[in-house]
């Protein structure tokens, strides 16, 4: 979705976010979302709207300063806490500010004391608006990348527009933003460069850029912030501020497309919102190596946690499939913790961990079919059966297909056989399975691994589930010893007693901990319909779903509606997640007490999360910013992959070629144009009107694909069917889903081919 806007004044024109930013006027604050608990937490130092190209992340004040620029490195070792064994190297300076001096009147755009807006252009870049003396101003600022993603500049362009909105000559002058340098330091010196890009000088000798407008008139006056050591500045300089800026916007509209919902349109803007949480969260260094990411967006920690930088990456193996390669190699490199002094590391320190890139390079597969990546790399190969083999051998003899682990993140994978670890070990032979034999041809391999998948599942359908409140569901985890449900607490003390026990010790009693839970940071249980385990309205599923967020869950905090996180605080955001997992209308997604509308409370007025919204102790509604955590990538990552492949119903698999549209009557109608899924790209709409249903399916992959459609009927109908306005009833299969009979179409789509396909339904008493 290419961007060429003539001028920044164009650009700048263009919507803002319906439901992200804020206004300050008369000395107070209000959100654009009424419904957000943070909009009524203002103002705050905490908040800010954050931009990144990987190599750079921008966090921008309320007020359109700049907070903080971090720029990446590198990476090295670290022996930290059980969920972190790496750390990035990257600079932060900040603040950055400009003035502006209009007659005798000077105003400084870092403080709040002059009235502005700030919300984020066409839902991406944070703008700030001021209006001041017949001038109206506006402060953009982005970190420069390509269109196709293959360069990503070290750097911020940072800019001031003026337009003389008032009927007479203005004259002033723009004060540039100072360089971050500390008075009294040793060596004297800015870490990032600040120059003026209509300017050969930098800007600590040209301070200023004065102004003459009439009437009507503008100037748009950039500044590139940048580590002084490289080109970002010339490459900056060569094509200009607007070039990069509309390379900039097309490279997120490749990533986003454009997803409208009628029925629910807060759903549409929060969806872009996680996905850039999420892309925005990866750490690169110069040369587009991955070296690591933050919880978020916000704040920028050294640590890398291994589990939070999954799920980040999870959705773009869809949304931005060449970022999402360079994760498969990070994890290759990292996803084993080594031996250290704290832990001996292995396969089993952390099973999920150690086996994200195998699920990765099945998800890339999956959505894009690149044989060539695996091909002309085959030392990617042999190090993912390594560690499939390895993963095999910690398998216990006698025991069931299931294996061992000691660490989720900083959690324990709680009893001898953890659900949601095994959940993994299931997803990294079942995908590589596939890449083994299709990529490969080695069918020998590739049917064994998918016998040690097929065992797995039946061995954590037999021991992993129970009986519950609503039917039988999954549990935490299980023992092999006495009561499969109850766990000996004395196996956690020695060399984990001094971390572990804080996030479970409500949870044990008489020297047992109960495992009939669910840890509200274990996600992959929630994953399961993602990851092809089971299917969205699977019983067994949907009932750990509704278990896991019910006071039956002895995690469960009715206050904060979430699950707690130990000692630290009152719920944790991956926590509410699970409500995603049991949709089966629009009033459980976004209705009054929907699951969705939790979450939609619970989001800042930036668009982001925050890890742990809650204090302990605190009320319902009364939230926090940065409570020893920062901004949440890792729900913005779950939900995502939810969103769109559960509730929206959207999967394509690419080597099959094959699009599979079964959306949710919670969806309504939408459109997304320009829907990118790994190596397809499709327009897809669902118009829901009365009594009629209608899908419209347009495909811009280079190659056919292959449409199934599966339209929810309801329950008490007799329906008519049409493609292309032409009857096909006895064409149309027939189906359930989600509590719903279903009509699924089957056809083929050529290179920009449209359909559409149409239900109608009429009640039998007619």
């Amino acid at each position: 979705m290419p961007q060429s806007f003539i001028t920044i004044s164009e650009a700048l024109k263009q919507p803002r976010s319906r439901y992200f930013g804020i206004v300050y006027k008369n000395g107070c604050y209000t959100a654009n979302d009424s419904m957000s608990f943070f909009g009524r937490k203002l103002p705050d130092s905490e908040l800010t709207f954050d931009i990144a190209n990987n190599t750079t992340l921008i966090n921008v004040n309320m007020n359109g300063s700049l907070k903080h620029v971090n720029v990446y490195n590198g990476q090295y070792a670290s022996d930290n806490i059980p969920g972190v064994w790496t750390c990035k190297d990257f600079r932060r300076t900040g603040p950055y500010a400009f003035e502006l001096k209009i007659g005798e009147k000077r105003y400084d755009l870092g403080r709040d004391d002059i009235p502005y807006t700030t919300s984020l252009l066409d839902n991406l870049f944070p703008i700030t608006e001021y209006r001041l003396d017949g001038v109206q101003a506006k402060l953009l600022a982005f970190a420069p990348v390509s269109a196709d993603g293959t360069t990503r500049l070290r750097g911020v362009i940072y800019g001031l527009f003026l337009e003389n909105q008032s009927k007479q000559n203005l004259d002033g002058d723009i004060i540039l933003p100072s360089p971050d340098t500390e008075v009294g330091r040793l060596f004297s010196g800015a870490d990032l460069c600040v120059r003026l890009l209509e300017n050969d000088e930098c800007s600590t000798s040209k301070k200023a850029v004065s102004f003459h407008l009439h009437p009507g008139q503008s100037t748009w006056v950039p500044v590139v912030i940048y580590p002084p050591d490289e080109q970002t500045f010339q490459l900056i300089k060569e094509k200009g501020s607007l070039h990069w800026l509309n390379e900039t916007w097309t490279y997120y509209r490749n990533m986003l497309g454009r997803l409208k919902m009628e029925n629910d349109p807060f759903a549409a803007e929060f969806y872009e919102r996680a996905i850039l949480q999420c892309s925005g969260s990866i750490a690169m260094n110069r040369y587009g190596a991955v070296v690591g990411s933050n919880w978020g967006t916000y704040p920028a920690t050294e640590f890398t946690w291994n589990k939070d930088m999954y799920y980040s990456f999870l959705p773009l193996h869809a949304a931005e499939p060449g970022l999402f390669k360079q994760g498969i190699l990070w994890f290759l490199e990292q996803g084993v913790r080594p031996l250290g002094n704290r832990y001996s590391g292995g396969i089993t320190h952390s099973l999920s961990n150690s086996l994200s890139s195998v699920v990765m390079a099945g998800l890339y597969y999956q959505s894009t079919g690149d044989k060539e990546f695996f091909l002309e790399h085959p030392d990617i190969d042999l190090r993912l059966r390594q560690l499939l083999e390895e993963t095999s051998r910690t398998r216990k003899q006698g025991g069931p297909w299931l294996f061992p682990s000691v660490w989720l993140s900083d959690a324990y994978s709680l009893g001898d056989y953890h659900t949601g670890s095994n959940v993994v070990a299931w997803s990294a032979f079942h995908f590589y399975a596939r890449s083994v034999r299709e990529v490969f041809g080695d069918t020998q391999t590739a049917e064994r691994y998918q016998t040690i998948a097929a065992k797995i599942k039946v061995d954590l359908q037999r021991f992993n589930t129970a009986e519950g409140p609503f039917g039988l569901q999954y549990v935490e985890g299980v023992s092999t010893a006495g009561n499969t449900l109850r766990d000996e607490a004395r196996k956690y003390t020695g060399e984990y007693a001094d971390f572990g026990m804080q996030f479970i010790g409500f949870l044990t009693k008489d020297g047992f901990i109960d495992l009939f839970h669910h840890d509200g940071e274990e996600s992959d249980t929630i994953l399961m319909p993602v990851y092809g385990y089971a299917s969205y309205d699977d019983p067994v599923y949907r009932h750990f779903m509704q278990f896991s967020l019910s006071p039956y869950n002895p995690t469960y905090n009715p206050e904060s509606k979430g699950i707690q996180w130990g000692d630290h605080a009152a719920c944790t955001f991956p926590g509410y997640m699970s409500g995603l997992g049991m949709i089966k209308d629009f009033d459980s997604l976004s209705g009054p007490e929907g699951y969705f509308t939790e979450v939609r409370k619970l989001t800042d007025v930036d668009g982001s999360l925050w890890w742990w919204p809650y204090l302990n102790g605190a009320r319902y509604g009364d939230v926090i910013r940065h409570h020893n955590c920062g901004k949440c990538g890792w729900a913005s990552g779950v939900y995502s992959a939810l969103f769109v492949s559960q509730i929206l119903g959207i999967v394509y698999d690419a080597p099959a070629k094959q699009l599979s549209f079964r959306p949710l009557q919670a969806a309504g109608s939408f459109t997304w144009e320009g829907l990118r899924l790994g190596s397809g790209l499709f327009d897809l709409t669902l118009h829901q009107k009365e009594n009629v249903l209608e899908a419209i399916v347009t495909n811009y992959s280079i190659q056919p694909v292959n449409i199934l459609v599966e339209l929810p009927v309801g329950h008490s109908a007799k329906i008519r069917t049409y493609v292309n306005g032409k009857s096909t009833s006895s064409r149309v299969g027939k189906g359930y889903y989600n509590d719903s009979m279903t009509a699924i179409f089957k056809d083929i789509l050529r290179h920009k081919e449209s359909k559409s396909f149409i239900i109608t339904a009429h009640l039998h008493s007619e």
